[in-house]
């Protein structure tokens, strides 16, 4: 079998958003057990009382961001991130605040 450039980007996508998981729960080993990696996408959920958080990679006029969405009523809140490392960041910041 032969790896398109679109399976390998996918593939590093979804890498890179296991490495905000890990990087997260060694900062908060307490959200280990409310984190769900998603098994074919690069989208990571963090299940909190107050509404989950969302880290996902999206692409928008061709180009791929990390998005931050907090669940929150009546309005969920979405967040630009410009990479992974300020996509974690950012979610420790609101972790630290849930």
């Amino acid at each position: 079998m032969r790896f398109t450039q679109d399976m390998t980007s996918a593939f590093g996508e979804w890498l890179e958003c296991d490495r905000i998981r890990h990087a997260l729960i060694a900062e908060r080993p307490d959200i280990a057990a409310r984190t769900t990696l998603h098994p074919q996408r690069p989208m990571l959920r963090i299940h909190r009382p107050g509404g989950d958080v969302v880290v996902a990679k999206a692409e928008v006029d061709g180009s791929a961001a990390w998005i931050v969405g907090v669940a929150a009523f009546p309005d969920p809140v979405l967040h630009d991130a410009s990479s992974a490392e300020s996509a974690t960041a950012l979610v420790l910041t609101l972790l630290g605040h849930s």
